[in-house]
């Protein structure tokens, strides 16, 4: 039996806002959309309901990554993320995972009425609180109006005006040229180093080489935008371009300054980590950058963009570097990409000068930014189109090159990205064993309840030795190697709570390394993820370290760029135990074994983007738990933000 209860945290609304009650009672709503929207609307004297309703899921449609509300989806958005809401893997609910938790929403949510798009379009025109547009405004405009209607999307005008921001700034970049034509020597180095074609191992024959495709479109532009999935060469292409850059540069006697950062720590450190193993490749014996050039690259500091611009304060959206103080750079690297938001993106574009190259490098078929928009996505939609001036500006790596030839790991990948869900199954049924070791390198443990014998031990049988390694590393005083060992396997979870969440396995990963339950918070050999930036210890969100004994006590060791640094742990606040962690905060992290947990395809959470990004966690061997029925449904369902970017970039004209 089910019953309509009100939100737990909303207090009684305002009179005006009478209207909105059935939507709090369905659970929709909560304070902060309520009191922004008594406040935006106020000075509108012949407010309506539906104008309320309106400026009420402007405000909500931020708090769940959606730029925007579409008035004509209003009814299927919020349905989902109220069925969502049971199953947040930010929820305080214990419970909150169970699928088979009753739930009042669903009942509550059924009895709302929603208007017609054209009475609410009619009102919301009618309001003086909304400005109507009919196209994305080149230069922001900040006036008295709170809330901006386009066509049926309806924007707060913070969101509107950061959107507007990131679409005029691409489409500005891909009209400028790039000042300094390729002398002799750098032309010869691209054509070495990235040659127009190459050899393609199936058929024998030169195709041509995206990846000096990519190149020339970097190097001939103020943006450059990479895409690919994993092993596909990103990292190699940039890596070789910017030795290109540099040789350029040192021809001309004229200094390049060059930025690398990433959305996390973690994502920081990798970038910085494939820099430096492109940069030392040899072929033959011989190295295959020249020595000067490979020193620069290897000195190149990687930071998050945070860094890079400068946060005002500890929580602050404003930056230093803006377009009024504009970064020195001359070329502008962002890695992943796709975890960047809409507002971050806006206020980076804002930074860069509007003559420094900017490249932006990641994978669209990831999940997109835990935050607001799906900007990366976007981008490369609208590039699908000829008439948009971002056709020529981006290019996607296909061909696997990271993984060894056989693995099962790209074509399962490719599976996911094209919506082949038999085939995903087929895939992960037939498994797959390395040729050479006999080892297996694909795994599908297919059962229901995450806590059967059967689950446990497939899943210990790949856990427990190289956590056991790191906690003996760990007891031992060898930080370095503790942290090796844990980098070699990890447990993704979509769910953070619940039989299926990170919670419970971490529980259960610490009872099998330490026999017991940890009977403290931080125990050696526990493995840790920073989940906020903390500019006092330099410890970004993403960062991953070990706990580990010293003789003068208990430390966290965390590798921040080339060195091992050791902190107490009360100079930690926000940290969580990660031997088991949400596919969210596996972004920008690569793992030699994952262990992907999937809830019942009733799960909310599940998601093509969810599964894609958790596969493509693996470097080498990958193990999926759950259900056929779950595989299918995740490959099934794609990942919906609402934005209008991708049609303000896709015509050839605001």
């Amino acid at each position: 039996m089910t019953s309509s209860i009100a939100h737990p945290l909303v207090p009684t609304l305002a009179p005006s806002l009478a209207s909105l009650q059935p939507w709090v009672d369905a659970g929709v709503f909560g304070v902060a959309e309520l009191h922004a929207t008594e406040v935006i609307t106020r000075s509108d004297p012949q407010a309506s309901p539906l104008l309320h309703l309106g400026a009420a899921l402007a405000l909500w449609a931020p708090l769940h990554g959606h730029v925007c509300i579409d008035l004509g989806q209003a009814s299927l958005i919020t349905h989902a993320e109220v069925s969502n809401a049971n199953d947040s893997h930010d929820t305080d609910d214990p419970d909150a995972d169970d699928p088979d938790a009753e739930t009042t929403a669903p009942s509550a949510f059924d009895t709302l009425v929603w208007p017609s798009t054209e009475q609410w379009t009619q009102a919301l025109q009618a309001s003086s609180v909304v400005r109507v547009v009919s196209a994305a405004d080149p230069k922001p405009v900040l006036d008295k109006h709170p809330l901006v209607l386009n066509g049926l999307k309806l924007y707060t005008q913070r969101q509107w005006v950061d959107e507007c921001i990131v679409a005029t700034s691409l489409r500005v970049r891909c009209s400028g040229t790039s000042p300094a034509a390729l002398s002799v020597s750098a032309q010869a180095l691209l054509g070495r180093l990235l040659p127009a074609t190459e050899l393609n191992p199936t058929t024998h024959e030169h195709d041509p080489n995206t990846q000096h495709q990519a190149a020339r479109m970097a190097l001939s532009s103020t943006l450059g935008v990479i895409v690919g999935g994993p092993g596909t060469g990103k990292t190699h292409t940039i890596a070789r371009l910017l030795a290109v850059m540099l040789d350029n540069a040192g021809d001309r006697g004229t200094p390049l300054r060059i930025a690398l950062a990433a959305p996390t720590g973690k994502a920081a450190t990798r970038l910085r980590e494939a820099i430096i193993a492109a940069s030392g490749a040899t072929e033959g014996g011989r190295a295959i950058l020249p020595t000067e050039i490979a020193d620069q690259l290897t000195r190149l500091p990687t930071t998050t963009v945070h860094r890079l611009l400068g946060p005002r304060g500890p929580d602050s959206t404003r930056f230093v570097h803006d377009a009024t103080n504009p970064l020195a750079h001359d070329v502008v690297v962002i890695d992943e990409t796709s975890m960047v938001s809409l507002p971050l993106m806006a206020r980076l574009l804002e930074a860069v000068r509007p003559d420094a190259t900017l490249l932006l490098v990641g994978d669209p078929d990831q999940l997109e930014s835990i935050e607001v928009g799906s900007v990366l996505a976007n981008m490369v939609d609208a590039a699908r189109l000829v008439e948009s001036p971002l056709h020529q500006h981006v290019v996607r790596l296909n061909r696997p090159r990271r993984q060894q030839a056989g693995s099962p790991i790209a074509p399962l990948t490719d599976a996911i990205r094209d919506n082949k869900p038999n085939d995903v199954v087929a895939l992960l049924r037939a498994g797959a064993n390395d040729a050479a070791t006999g080892l297996p390198l694909l795994t599908f443990v297919e059962h229901r309840d995450p806590s059967s014998a059967t689950m446990l031990a497939a899943v210990r049988a790949v856990v427990f030795a190289p956590c056991a390694a790191s906690l003996a590393a760990a007891l031992d005083n060898r930080a370095t190697d503790a942290l090796h060992e844990l980098t070699g396997v990890r447990v993704l979870c979509a769910h953070k709570r619940g039989p299926f969440g990170a919670e419970t396995w971490n529980r259960t990963i610490e009872q099998w390394m330490l026999g017991h339950a940890a009977s403290t918070r931080f125990y050696p050999g526990r493995a840790l993820l920073i989940t906020r930036n903390d500019p006092r210890t330099q410890l970004a969100n993403g960062d991953t370290g070990v706990v580990v004994a010293q003789p003068d006590g208990i430390r966290a060791a965390f590798r921040i760029g080339d060195e091992v640094r050791l902190f107490a742990p009360s100079q930690l606040d926000s940290v969580e135990t990660a031997f088991a962690m949400t596919i969210h905060k596996s972004q920008g992290s690569e793992y030699d074994t994952v262990v992907v947990v999937l809830p019942p395809e009733t799960s909310p959470l599940i998601g093509r983007e969810l599964l894609y990004t958790a596969v493509t966690r693996t470097t080498r061997r990958l193990i999926v738990v759950g259900t056929a029925e779950a595989v299918r449904k995740a490959v099934q369902t794609p990942g919906s933000r609402i934005t209008g970017l991708t049609s303000a970039l896709a015509s050839a004209n605001l």
